[in-house]
């Protein structure tokens, strides 16, 4: 796994052990979105909804670190399927603060070179730190679709 940081952008990548299509559908589908995003003493993910076209809007939420509730939205900017997926990210532990989350999925001779990149950061320079997460996440979608290992069966923080 790399991970490399800027004044705008955080970017993770990780290689997985699946096609892209299958990756894109587990970044996509509301059945398999909490089944892998999330750990329990970390943050789980309940709920996943999908309005999934340019300008369509989805929503998240869960539990936080702290047993609280939390809840992510935003609006597709783009639908690339299998190679590309980027939207806008409101987190409420940030307030209205928008940023904007890329997935880019490309096919390697055994899987899939999955590159994640939240930016618009640079505006809001605190919040980075709180979205410093996403190699963990990273780790969850590889285990989910290598080892079929769920939030649920994966053992807490």
């Amino acid at each position: 796994m790399t991970v490399s940081t800027g004044a705008d952008a955080l970017v993770s990548e990780i290689h997985i052990a699946a096609e892209p299509e299958r990756v894109f559908q587990a970044l996509i589908d509301p059945a398999q979105v909490p089944a892998w995003w999330g750990q329990k003493g970390v943050y789980l993910c309940e709920t996943f909804e999908a309005d999934l076209r340019v300008g369509g809007e989805w929503r998240m939420a869960g539990v936080g670190r702290d047993g609280g509730p939390f809840q992510i939205k935003g609006k597709f900017l783009e639908i690339d399927s299998p190679r590309r997926l980027r939207y806008t990210w409101i987190a409420t532990w940030t307030g209205s603060v928008q940023t904007t989350v890329q997935w880019e999925l490309t096919a390697t001779q055994n899987g899939t070179r999955v590159t994640i990149t939240h930016s618009g950061l640079a505006a809001h320079p605190e919040l980075a730190q709180s979205y410093r997460g996403w190699p963990m996440l990273l780790a969850w979608l590889q285990a989910f679709l290598e080892k079929d290992e769920t939030s649920e069966t994966r053992l807490p923080a």
